[in-house]
């Protein structure tokens, strides 16, 4: 296995992305303390990244969605990412560093995403992930905008830090977020933030599942929700988690006027004074739907 350290001076090399470019399948890339401000994108099996330091350690970018071509037409948001982890780069961690798009907020900029990973047997340890809207975009996007057909993507967050305020995480992935804290940043109006926008495919079982995360934020109290469904079919649920009273007593929402929420799966348990509350489509989870949702179900033949 081959290591390699990048470093402003005395490394192999001074960016990530000459050390990704270099480097040959199943490669550990140590990243020292500083800023790294680059547009980084990996495509290849099995790279590991490790930061010196989660808050010290830092990748950042600022590309957002309306920016523009030289034809004039808006890149979109799935150009943004500071991080693009492609679907050929299965296998792939990260661990202790932040990952940041530092564009601003989006109701200036649109989407600005952080990072994008598409791949299969993801694991993230230990980082601190951060933007405004879209942050964390997790496997594959809608058949409807790609135009191919929906595809397994199973990746596990452990012990993150992840910040944003419109649907900042969001995409078609079977996800496992594991003792991560989620931060809702505020922002004015109402709802003043979404947590996730999950978009998982019908042939897909599970979607976004969090467990004993902690939810928290600087907005509006009541204004902020869980989730919406982004497509039909959409799956999203907190199991053992905890939320302050930034949450909307509904907990999730609908997206406008889609009809998503009659075919997607949202739940929670635990949180007993939002069960009353909680819209009519969300789900109370029993121990026994809970059951469900332990890791080996999660991810079937991937053994974490």
């Amino acid at each position: 296995m081959k290591k390699i350290v990048v470093a402003a001076e005395g490394g192999d090399f001074a960016t990530v992305s000459a050390a990704v470019d270099f480097a040959e399948e199943n490669s550990v890339i140590y990243i020292k303390k500083g800023v790294y401000r680059e547009k980084i994108a990996i495509n290849k099996p099995g790279i590991t990244l490790i930061g010196e330091d989660r808050e010290e350690t830092v990748l950042v970018y600022g590309d957002y969605a309306m920016m523009e071509y030289e034809n004039g037409y808006p890149i979109g948001t799935f150009k943004t990412p500071s991080l693009y982890v492609g679907e050929e780069a299965e296998g792939f961690t990260m661990k202790n560093l932040t990952v940041l798009n530092d564009a601003g907020e989006g109701n200036v900029v649109g989407q600005a995403v952080a990072a994008y990973i598409d791949c299969d047997r993801a694991v993230v340890e230990n980082c601190r992930l951060s933007a405004r809207q879209d942050t964390l975009l997790c496997g594959s996007i809608p058949e409807d905008i790609t135009g191919r057909e929906p595809r397994l993507c199973r990746q596990y967050f452990k012990n993150c830090f992840i910040e944003g305020n419109v649907d900042f995480i969001f995409g078609g992935g079977t996800v496992l977020f594991e003792g991560c804290e989620i931060f809702i940043v505020g922002r004015a109006g109402f709802p003043s933030g979404y947590v996730t926008a999950a978009c998982t495919a019908e042939s897909i079982p599970i979607g976004f599942v969090f467990k004993n995360c902690k939810v928290s934020g600087s907005g509006n109290r009541g204004k902020a929700f869980l989730g919406r469904p982004w497509r039909d079919y959409a799956k999203t649920v907190f199991i053992d988690c905890i939320w302050d009273n930034i949450i909307h007593p509904e907990v999730y929402s609908k997206w406008n006027d889609r009809k998503s929420h009659l075919t997607c799966y949202y739940g929670f348990n635990g949180m007993e004074e939002f069960k009353e509350s909680k819209a009519e489509w969300v789900h109370t989870l029993t121990d026994e739907d809970c059951e469900k949702y332990k890791k080996e179900n999660i991810f079937g033949n991937w053994k974490i």
